[in-house]
């Protein structure tokens, strides 16, 4: 018996050793969860090695934990046990209602972090009633993807507004032969396509979320989800977008359609399965009318912290420092977040020889900070849920008054039941 007490103590004594911030001959160990996976783990795993190397007290402890949702799963799950929770994580908007209120975050303010190069959208995105809660990292915007040779084989500008699009899309699909855009918006894309109407609305009270717990949706009160909803049924109704809701990158890539909306993460992804093929443009996301004015909305993810100690915010310094951005933007397609990598002359020499490299992070600077990222309980069913409401439409089993009433019923029910829950 003595004996398997013994062996499980020799298997336990290492992962104490090694668990978040432990320390081991004088050199701290900061473990980070993060969801990068393929060329985005491969440029994370870079920046963690150079980390390691030129620092002697400090080594960083990388663990993938699966997509953003799977990190802020784990999160959860370790939070509840008391214990395990890794010094950081990397977590998208979705975390962000979850954060605002968790016990055991330690907000950028708290930890001191230096965000004074840091642009300014970047950093509110994650900024809350109680702090920001982490600091931007893998930060990106929506992009509009276009096959460059269709759009010159059809004789088309790429579209600024919607009803540009409704007008091009049938000469598009008539003269090539393919669908000139696949996808059905979700709520990622619903929140520049309604966020950005008017100048810059909100889609819930409580600045989305930002400053509390939203108690209801604005979209039906101020008409902008009825507005979209009516210009992209008219865009539908032309025969030229195909209703796919999955696989859109791959219709792209073997073109079956001319366009689509995707992340500029998906920037350096894009080119290398396009290479040899075609022509990839990228260009700002088309807006709902001319009014719509307010730009899109800074999305990716953050690097939140739950230790509160010098090691972790000098982890935090290092990844949001010019070189990293520099080195992370380059290899991955996401947009700098420091204001000196954008303004250094490496980065300017990089985007003259890569210039689709630029266009994410221009359009996200002339972009209102009004339109933020969406802080709701149930985000990952509200994300399906706009998915499957404007297919409903699109195929006519659902009116548009309907699909407004509909989404905001929902939304206000969740919003309630978390109140009601947490009250």
């Amino acid at each position: 018996m003595r004996k398997v007490v013994l062996i499980m103590l020799l298997l336990v004594i290492p992962t104490l050793l090694f668990s978040a911030g432990a320390k081991e001959e004088d050199v701290t160990t900061v473990t980070i969860w993060h969801s990068n996976s393929g060329i985005l783990e491969d440029a994370f795993m870079s920046l963690v090695e150079q980390f390691n190397e030129s620092h002697d007290n400090i080594r960083i402890n990388a663990v993938y934990q699966g997509k953003a949702n799977d990190v802020l799963t784990s999160v959860n799950a370790a939070s509840l046990a008391g214990s395990g929770l890794p010094d950081i994580a990397q977590l998208d908007a979705t975390a962000g209602l979850d954060m605002m209120y968790a016990p055991y975050l330690v907000t950028v303010e708290e930890l001191g972090v230096d965000t004074s190069e840091l642009i300014e959208s970047a950093y509110a995105a994650y900024d809350s009633k109680r702090g920001h809660i982490g600091v931007p990292f893998n930060a990106s915007s929506l992009l509009f993807y276009y096959n460059a040779d269709l759009f010159e084989e059809a004789g088309v500008e790429v579209p600024k507004t919607l009803d540009d699009f409704i007008s091009s899309a049938p000469i598009i699909h008539e003269k090539t032969g393919v669908y000139a855009f696949s996808g059905v918006p979700t709520t990622y894309e619903l929140i520049t396509f309604l966020g950005s109407q008017n100048g810059g609305t909100y889609l819930t009270d409580n600045r989305n979320g930002h400053d509390g717990v939203s108690t209801k949706v604005l979209f039906d009160e101020n008409g902008t989800f009825r507005n979209f909803l009516e210009k992209w049924k008219a865009l539908y109704d032309t025969g030229a977008l195909n209703n796919l809701t999955s696989g859109v990158s791959n219709a792209f890539y073997a073109e079956q359609c001319a366009s689509m909306l995707a992340s500029s993460s998906n920037l350096t992804t894009v080119l290398e399965n396009t290479d040899g093929l075609f022509n990839v443009g990228v260009a700002y996301v088309p807006m709902v009318d001319s009014d719509a004015t307010g730009g899109v909305n800074i999305g990716g993810g953050c690097l939140a912290a739950f230790s509160n100690t010098e090691e972790v915010r000098e982890v935090l310094e290092f990844m949001i420092s010019a070189s990293s951005q520099a080195y992370w933007a380059e290899s991955t397609g996401y947009m700098p977040v420091n204001r000196n990598t954008v303004e250094s002359p490496e980065w300017q020499a990089f985007i003259k020889e890569n210039p689709l490299y630029s266009v994410a992070l221009e359009q996200a600077l002339s972009s209102s900070e009004k339109v933020l990222g969406l802080w709701i309980p149930s985000a990952y069913q509200v994300y399906y849920s706009f998915q499957s409401t404007i297919a409903s439409v699109l195929e006519g089993e659902m009116s548009i008054d309907e699909a407004v009433s509909s989404m905001a019923d929902m939304i206000n029910t969740n919003l309630m039941e978390y109140a009601r829950q947490n009250g």
